[in-house]
């Protein structure tokens, strides 16, 4: 390498590597450190596991209240027919 390229690249990468360091002292720095160690999975595992839970009693609730509305609207399409039948 050329002598003028290692005079700037020098500086560069020791301003990045000190920014990286700086950054690292963060909190969002140690945040970023834990999520790549993979720390607190066994947390999200069951956080997780708790909102499928919770997803599925909803599903459950709605399919049950759609049904409820279905048989509603028969209900009444029956009553406006009957209303309309001559002799009834």
């Amino acid at each position: 390498m050329h002598r003028q390229t290692l005079a700037v690249l020098i500086p560069v990468m020791m301003m990045f590597f000190t920014g990286l360091i700086a950054f690292s002292a963060t909190r969002l720095g140690r945040a970023v450190a834990k999520r790549i160690e993979g720390g607190g999975s066994a947390d999200l595992e069951a956080r997780i596991a708790q909102l499928e839970a919770e997803q599925d009693r909803l599903a459950r609730e709605l399919a049950e209240a759609q049904e409820r509305l279905d048989f509603t609207e028969r209900a009444l399409a029956r009553e406006k027919q009957r209303a309309h039948l001559p002799g009834i």
